[in-house]
Parts: structure tokens; C-alpha cells; sequence
């Protein structure tokens, strides 16, 4: 797989030379060591590729020129998934960031949730969220996402769940399948039994099975100790609908990109 590296959407031009972003162009030259006539590829996250070739290189800067072909993205998920991440510790956070990027989500949205051991004030928050964006980018780059998804700053949870109680007015399809799953180790339901009810349901009323294209998911998963309850009964009120991953409770960095690959392989590009 050859080395990819993000450059906005106007540098993203035909035939164009342009220079790589100064931490794009470090990574190239400093660690990949990269130089002239090596072959890479560029994308804009907005879901446009094009391969590239290098010109020159100088310390840490990185001068490429852009093929004529500029091609556009095969590797964006068939489902629209938001992430509503409850903050996790240290290392955590950036894994779940990563691994959902890896299987398809395009929005996560991280709470500060009443049992997160995480407290962010203004400033780290600030801080974290930059850190969360660099996650993202990196992510892209390695597993060949070119729609660069979006990371929010984060939110209360209750604030988050109020923001996605008129739900229709987040999706790309609003006259697809809208849900809204909150993961609860209690829930009665499992997220497996939930999604094939909805698709009886979906085959019944639309005569097909094929939730691709038509469906957008909002998940919410607490973080290292959970939601609290009234946390719970404010997601039920803001329409999510509790769900189980199976018999066994899985820790948080385990729970989010589990359900994102359970969705994936039930109605999704898996």
C-alpha cells in the first residue's frame, strides 16, 4: 500500500504541484525517507484520491507533484454511524477513535459522562480534541478512508442525547432508517435482535432487505464504569432505544467498535 498524507480539498488539483503540510512532510521525509520519484497517494477528505509522485525533499519539506487522474472514494461505508464516545482514559479514547474510523463511522462525538474518570476543564478539552482530529487523519491514512470523518469537541451527555432527539435532522437519508441504539448491559434486547426486527420491519414496508444506502445509526456507548441511570432514562427520552452486546459485558474500548462491525455485517459493506 503505498504512504497517504491529507491535503485540503483546493491543493487536491490535476497535475498540480504542491507541497506537503509540514507534519505530512516530516513523517515523509524524517521517518518514511522518502525522496525523489517515490510514489505515494493523496486524498482531501471529502472523499477525492489521486496518486502522486515526489519532486524533491529538503529537512521537512516534501514537494510533490499530483497525477491527472483525480478519482473519487470506493471505500466509504454503504451506512451513515455516528459515535457517541463516553470519554475514555488515557490511551483508550484514541484507540476507539481509530478502530471505529477503520470499520466506517463518520461522525464520533465524545461526552463527558457522570462516571467518566476523565475531567477535562476548557483548555485540555480544547487540547484533547486537537489530539482526537490528529487520530482521525492518521487513521484515514492507514486504512484508505478518503471522507475524512468528523470528530466533535465534546459534550455532556445529556446534552448530546437532546442534540440527537430530532434525529432526522442529522441524516443524510432522511426517508432511509433512522435509529438511535444505546448499549446497556441490561437492555432485553441484543443490538443483534434489534437491527434484524428493524429489518422485517424495513422489508415490510419498502419490499427489500437491503438497509445500504437507506440507513443511519447513532450509537452511544458509556465509558469505563457506564452511564449512570438518569443518564439512561435521558437517552430513552431522546428516542435511543437500550441494547446488549450479547451475555458478557465488554469494556468500553471493546463495546463501540464491536457494534460498529455487528452493524457492518448485518446491513452494511462487510
Amino acid at each position: 500500500m503505498k504512504p497517504r498524507f491529507l491535503l485540503s480539498p483546493d491543493q487536491l488539483v490535476a497535475s498540480a504541484r504542491v507541497e506537503l503540510p509540514a507534519e505530512a512532510a516530516h513523517h515523509a521525509v524524517r521517518v518514511l525517507r522518502l525522496g525523489a520519484g517515490a510514489v505515494l497517494e493523496i486524498f482531501d477528505g471529502a472523499g477525492r484520491r489521486a496518486t502522486a509522485t515526489v519532486l524533491s525533499t529538503d529537512r521537512d519539506r516534501c514537494t510533490v507533484e499530483i497525477d491527472a487522474a483525480i478519482l473519487s472514494s470506493v471505500t466509504k461505508s454503504l451506512l451513515q454511524i455516528t459515535l457517541l464516545q463516553g470519554i475514555a482514559a488515557a490511551d483508550r479514547m484514541d484507540w476507539i477513535i481509530e478502530k471505529s474510523i477503520e470499520l466506517g463511522v463518520d461522525r464520533v462525538v465524545p461526552m463527558m459522562a457522570q462516571r467518566s474518570t476523565v475531567k477535562l476543564d476548557a483548555d485540555r478539552a480544547k487540547k484533547r480534541h486537537l489530539h482526537w482530529q490528529r487520530i482521525a487523519v492518521a487513521a484515514c491514512m492507514q486504512c484508505g478512508q478518503d471522507q475524512l470523518p468528523t470528530v466533535d469537541s465534546p459534550l455532556p451527555a445529556r446534552t448530546a442525547f437532546a442534540e440527537f432527539a430530532e434525529f432526522a435532522e442529522f441524516v443524510h437519508h432522511p426517508a432511509g432508517l433512522s435509529q438511535r441504539l444505546i448499549l446497556d448491559p441490561l437492555a432485553p434486547d441484543s443490538l443483534v435482535q434489534t437491527v434484524r426486527s428493524l429489518m422485517t420491519d424495513d422489508l415490510a414496508t419498502n419490499h427489500t432487505t437491503n438497509l445500504a444506502d437507506r440507513s443511519s445509526w447513532v450509537l452511544a456507548v458509556g465509558p469505563e464504569s457506564g452511564f449512570d441511570l438518569d443518564e439512561i432514562e435521558a437517552a430513552k427520552r431522546a428516542g435511543f432505544k437500550p441494547v446488549r452486546m450479547g451475555p458478557r459485558v465488554l469494556r468500553t474500548e471493546t463495546a463501540g467498535p464491536a457494534a460498529i462491525a455487528a452493524l457492518q455485517t448485518l446491513c452494511g459493506d462487510f
